[in-house]
């Protein structure tokens, strides 16, 4: 899996709720998504969760464009979204 640095140009690829092709930029977690995890979840601008096969990382992706998710809600400024699911996106 590829590892992604804050700053880092992404696209959504193959995502359960947002539509691929959404772009947008890996960015720190607000205050706020790190109160509401796991103590010691967030470790920088990623977030590692217990899956039931192994770990899932997730990174905050602040959109380019606020998006709706797959049940029609937002749209949302930004998201944070499973790694197996961004591509990097080269200028």
């Amino acid at each position: 899996m590829h590892i992604f640095a804050v700053g880092q140009r992404v696209r959504i690829v193959g995502h359960w709720e947002f539509t691929d092709g959404i772009v947008g930029t890996i960015s720190l977690p607000e205050a706020f998504q790190l109160d509401l995890a796991e103590v010691g979840e967030w470790q920088g601008h990623r977030r590692i969760v217990r899956g039931p096969h192994g770990s899932i990382v997730f990174y905050y992706v602040r959109f380019d464009q606020p998006a709706d998710d797959g049940s029609g809600d937002g749209p949302y400024a930004g998201a944070e979204i499973e790694g197996k699911c961004l591509a990097p996106v080269f200028t």
